[in-house]
């Protein structure tokens, strides 16, 4: 569906809109780097039980990206400051106040 980088940053963001169980599944999965095996044998469940509750909760992160947009509202935020910092190593004064100036207006 999506892949793990990008579930991670939902998770972050969203996570604790999820249930506490969802949560803990997508975050053994993802953060723990467990297979679907490893997470069903801790948690006394199938596979396919993990495995759907993996898969809508991603559904739900990937909702509330779509309706919120703070993951890419971040990204977009840390690409700036980066393009900052590369200005400022250029001694390029005037492109680095435009770019902090673009930022501040998004905040």
């Amino acid at each position: 569906m999506t892949d793990s980088f990008h579930v991670s940053m939902l998770l972050d963001f969203y996570g604790q809109l999820l249930t506490e169980r969802t949560r803990d599944l997508l975050e053994q999965y993802y953060s723990e780097d467990m297979s679907l095996s490893e997470i069903a044998d801790n948690e006394s469940v199938t596979r396919q039980a993990v495995h759907d509750t993996i898969r809508r909760g991603e559904k739900a992160l990937v909702s509330y990206e779509d309706k919120l947009g703070l993951v890419e509202r971040f990204m977009n935020h840390k690409q700036s400051l980066l393009n900052a910092i590369d200005a400022i190593d250029r001694q390029d004064i005037d492109r680095t106040r435009e770019i902090l100036q673009q930022l501040l207006q998004t905040l």
